[in-house]
């Protein structure tokens, strides 16, 4: 009982301390009108022209990157004054062309598997650059991002010296179903929202941010000194951006520096919550020798998100009506009034829209279902890795292979994997596992599988990689028929069979 006691006050407390650390944003708040004007009066101002360089990361699965490219190469900034190159991974089974310059921009096309990590292929290309001496700033964009024309030269404008700036996001929606418009609308109130309340008043404060690898701005001085950029997925951004902090480098949000992303690729991941208490437990030592900015920094790591303060305070509810005692019914319901209170503030500062504030008291559910799917595809993929549930339970179907090592031919299962609407390969063979990345097709996971392989000196004897096969097309996304030359039977792309002649591959070093 005294656990239970301990606990439940140390969450009372938590939920206090939440509180008045918002509620001080939201006061604070009230001076955004200030702080804009303030800064388009700085930035009306003309300002040096800064050499630029746009670096995109993208591989044959960003759809939008022409696009993107297009708008890069029409901008309102002086063109002698940025270049755009696309670091792109490009498959070795990829058969097309392969562009040197596209729309303006200089494509780096990297084959090399020991290469094909993001943060390798960027830091050897930022590399290159450094030593040229070219550029006064480095541009990350995402490309699935979109931007409008002003972007380059408003991030001119908001450029200091020594610096990383963190851009603004808004969300767009091509696709016309009801459902997709409904999570474009609360997605934008919560952008919305968070903007005005949060991410401005820590930019006013010259607080630090988390960097968004999808749009951030890093000086060439901040670049040389740093030495690296380290943004591969959430919690890479997460250890760089404290990282950043921890060196005294300024990561502040600017709202001019905005992209698009549409509804269909925004990303709702977070870091991990075992990696935030190891980067926690890691830097608190260090609190003591450190700027007051960066002690809220690290103390920010333990900030909750909307989903666990909504949890915490039902569950403080509940405990409170079946394990009442009088202390704790006054205090949940102070912590109650405080929240409500709280988030009347919030509201006032936003000066959202009655219609701004419908969507948004529906995102904690729209971000409930979208974590919820994280979840269930991780557990999926951790089953199928540790072989969990029986293989007639793998989503799609196993089948049995043959692989040949450059010795002798070996038995292995090859698990078909379809989620979320994409498609991958898991290969298995004893204790030895190896995953496709997602495709919209079984036939693009498969060509990925057979690469992974092959960079492994392993041929993977299935039906698609045999000289004999061809495609017949259905007249569907997801090709997976097709017809033996030889025996002249239809065939599915994965079977096998004793007339196996393998295509000629390439694998470069």
């Amino acid at each position: 009982m005294i656990v239970f006691d301990t606990l439940f006050i140390i969450l009372i407390i938590y939920l206090f301390i939440y509180c008045a650390y918002q509620l001080f944003f939201y006061i604070k708040a009230r001076n955004i009108e200030k702080y804009f004007e303030m800064q388009e009066k700085t930035r009306s101002i003309v300002v040096e022209k800064r050499k630029l360089c746009v670096v995109i990361w993208a591989t044959n699965k960003d759809k939008g990157l022409d696009k993107l490219l297009s708008v890069l190469n029409n901008q309102s900034y002086s063109k002698e004054n940025y270049e755009v190159h696309v670091v792109y991974q490009k498959d070795e089974n990829d058969t097309s062309i392969s562009r040197d310059f596209a729309l303006g921009a200089r494509i780096h096309n990297i084959q090399n598997p020991d290469y094909f990590s993001k943060d390798k292929a960027l830091n050897l290309f930022l590399q290159k650059m450094i030593e040229e001496d070219k550029f006064d700033a480095y541009v990350f964009v995402g490309a699935n991002r979109m931007v409008g024309e002003k972007y380059l030269e408003n991030i001119n404008k908001s450029l200091t010296n020594s610096c990383l700036l963190v851009g603004s996001k808004v969300c767009t929606n091509e696709n016309p179903q009801l459902a997709k418009r409904i999570k474009e609308s609360v997605i934008n109130a919560y952008l919305k929202y968070v903007n005005r309340t949060n991410n401005v008043v820590r930019s006013i404060f010259e607080l630090p941010f988390f960097v968004d690898g999808e749009n951030f701005v890093i000086t060439k001085d901040v670049l040389e000194r740093i030495g690296y950029i380290s943004i591969e997925d959430k919690d890479s951004e997460l250890e760089f951006s404290l990282d950043l902090a921890s060196n005294d480098i300024k990561s502040i949000y600017s709202p001019y520096i905005i992209t698009a992303v549409d509804v269909k690729n925004y990303d709702f991941s977070s870091p991990t919550i075992k990696n935030k208490f190891t980067l926690f437990s890691h830097y608190f030592p260090l609190l003591i020798f450190k700027t007051s900015a960066f002690r809220e920094f690290i103390l920010f790591l333990l900030k909750p998100n909307s989903l666990i303060v909504l949890f915490s305070y039902i569950l403080l509810l509940i405990l409170s009506i079946y394990v009442p005692t009088h202390v704790a019914q006054k205090a949940v319901i102070l912590l109650g009034a405080f929240l409500f209170i709280n988030f009347l503030v919030s509201i006032n500062v936003s000066k959202m829209q009655i219609k701004d504030i419908f969507w948004l008291m529906l995102y904690p559910i729209c971000l409930s279902w979208q974590k919820l799917k994280l979840l269930i595809n991780a557990l999926t993929m951790r089953s199928i890795i540790n072989s969990e549930y029986e293989e007639e339970n793998v989503s799609s179907a196993t089948i049995n292979a043959i692989v040949n090592n450059g010795k002798k031919d070996c038995p292995c299962k090859l698990d078909l994997v379809s989620e979320d609407g994409m498609r991958k390969v898991v290969y298995r063979e004893g204790n030895r596992f190896i995953i496709t990345d997602s495709y919209l097709r079984m036939y693009d996971a498969l060509v990925d599988m057979t690469y992974k392989l092959q960079t492994k000196g392993i041929v993977l004897k299935i039906c698609q990689n045999c000289q004999h096969f061809a495609t017949s097309p259905d007249g569907t996304l997801d090709c997976l028929n097709g017809k033996c030359q030889i025996s002249q039977n239809e065939i599915l792309i994965w079977n096998g069979c004793q007339y196996f002649y393998q295509v000629p591959h390439n694998v470069d070093n």
